[in-house]
């Protein structure tokens, strides 16, 4: 099967499956030998090799990191990680195909390594941030110090940001890709900052307000809703009272009613009479 090509022209490789940690905890350790395709292969993992977890995305760096980011999201709900040596070795080879997937993209080196930085930097902080990951093998070697040569990132992020924020159009895909690890939970100097979610709201907001115009105005109509509608040129037969149904109704009610003051007054002038007749005859 041909490989596809991206919009350079250059071939894309096919991405790597999915790595579904759907429980760290219960991760046996892998065997000798094994590579993270082994994390496809345990018990409990689904069976469809062909399950999608990419394409929702138009932004390739996005595209390419969609799974990171749930493992992100994973990790900061884990109370431990046993296993911690196994994800870390398999998260490195992930974010080592995910820059060799961006290289033959096509993507200009700056952006490359923005891009790289700050998912190494999003991955660490998830777990120094964890009480299990301060002290492991992770905190010794952290994915920036293996692919960038630094272990403190928090500051610099900021600065890269800046920069690209002053050209906002040429770094689109790259801006988009910070703006989703700031939601996603990314502070880096402003973690233990009184004031952080403070700042960190205030970037996020002006954030999206860049992206929006580069995108353009949202869209008034996501879809529309009669596209799908199969026409019948049959109704379903309904039925309809005669225009003249209340005036019947309205006639049986006072015939109903006519008749029920007519007997109540026939047995109270029977009563009377009755009566009479018993004084005249005394």
């Amino acid at each position: 099967m041909p490989k596809e090509s991206d919009r350079t022209g250059k071939p894309v490789p096919t991405p790597q499956k999915p790595i579904l940690l759907e429980d760290l905890n219960e991760t046996p350790p892998p065997p000798d030998g094994a590579g993270p395709e082994y994390a496809t292969d345990l018990p409990g993992y689904p069976a469809d090799p062909d399950f999608q977890l990419r394409g929702g995305y138009d932004n390739l760096m996005l595209d390419a990191a969609s799974q990171l980011f749930g493992l992100v999201i994973r990790l900061r709900t884990l109370d431990d990680l046993p296993n911690i040596q196994f994800v870390h070795k398999t998260v490195q080879t992930q974010v080592s195909t995910i820059r060799e997937e961006m290289r033959q993209h096509g993507y200009c080196a700056v952006h490359q390594e923005v891009y790289s930085y700050a998912l190494c930097l999003h991955l660490d902080e998830a777990v120094m941030t964890r009480p299990w990951g301060q002290n492991s093998c992770w905190s010794h070697e952290p994915l920036l110090s293996i692919f960038h040569d630094e272990t403190q990132g928090g500051e610099k992020i900021f600065v890269l940001l800046e920069r690209i924020m002053q050209s906002p159009k040429e770094f689109q895909d790259v801006l988009e890709f910070l703006y989703f690890c700031f939601c996603l939970g990314l502070q880096g100097k402003y973690a233990l900052d009184p004031k952080g979610d403070e700042i960190l709201s205030a970037l996020i907001s002006r954030m999206h307000k860049v992206i929006r115009q580069l995108r353009g105005p949202t869209p008034q109509t996501v879809s529309d809703p009669y596209s799908n509608v199969v026409h019948c040129p049959h109704r379903m037969r309904r039925w309809k009272w005669p225009w003249w149904t209340p005036l019947v109704i309205s006639v049986i009610a006072m015939v109903c009613a006519y008749s029920y003051y007519s007997y109540r007054l026939d047995l109270l002038t029977a009563e009377v009479l009755e009566s009479l007749n018993a004084i005249l005859q005394q």
